[in-house]
């Protein structure tokens, strides 16, 4: 599956006034280094082309904002809450994402490399060409998302939670799924959905299906 990169302009050398992200509306083409955002409390910002490295979203709020064409590398949002948010052409990279809330989002060419996702929360969200790698996400809830070109590489999903989701296409085979919280095995969820040959047992018996030695 080929996803978009973020398109964005030569990497500034110099970064930006962190008031930006308090004051404009729109921000675009600029470079965040290290940058302390926790206490940010915004709906509906818009931000293109932008690159943020080390920066601290940790409780932060940026409902219903629009990101497109965005980097995030080593950031923490551990707790923020993008709800609603618009994500187009992103990059997560080595980020940490507990316990954020993505609910209600619509997620559109993007790429999680190396987060830390336990508990985030992807409820009721539109997923359109998304990747997953190496990421543990312990916990994690996708109830009731659409998902279309979803790919998950390598992750723990131990205990994640997949209720209302059609699983149809994707592949957990080289995924921990422990524990995954999915309805009955006959459910529409599961049909179509690629696992390994213990995976299906582990499936089986966790669904209250016997298996027999």
């Amino acid at each position: 599956m080929e996803i978009a990169a973020p398109q964005l302009l030569r990497e500034s050398a110099a970064s930006a006034d962190p008031v930006r992200m308090t004051r404009d509306e729109e921000i675009a083409d600029a470079s965040f280094r290290a940058a302390d955002f926790a206490s940010l409390d915004r709906e509906h910002l818009s931000v293109q082309g932008c690159l943020f490295t080390g920066c601290l979203f940790a409780g932060s709020v940026l409902a219903r904002s629009q990101f497109s064409d965005v980097v995030f590398r080593n950031c923490d949002f551990s707790n923020a809450d993008l709800l609603g948010c618009s994500l187009h052409r992103v990059r997560f990279a080595d980020c940490k994402l507990s316990g954020t809330n993505f609910a209600e989002t619509t997620l559109n060419h993007l790429l999680f490399e190396r987060c830390k996702g336990e508990f985030a929360n992807f409820a009721f969200s539109r997923l359109r060409t998304v990747r997953f790698a190496g990421c543990p996400m312990h916990g994690a809830a996708f109830g009731d998302c659409r998902f279309e070109r979803v790919e998950f590489a390598q992750c723990d999903l131990t205990q994640a939670e997949f209720f209302g989701t059609r699983l149809r296409g994707l592949s957990f085979a080289d995924s921990d799924i422990r524990g995954i919280r999915v309805r009955e095995i006959g459910s529409f969820e599961l049909k179509g959905l690629k696992i390994s040959p213990l995976q299906a047992v582990e499936l089986a018996r966790l669904l209250g299906v016997e298996i027999e030695e």
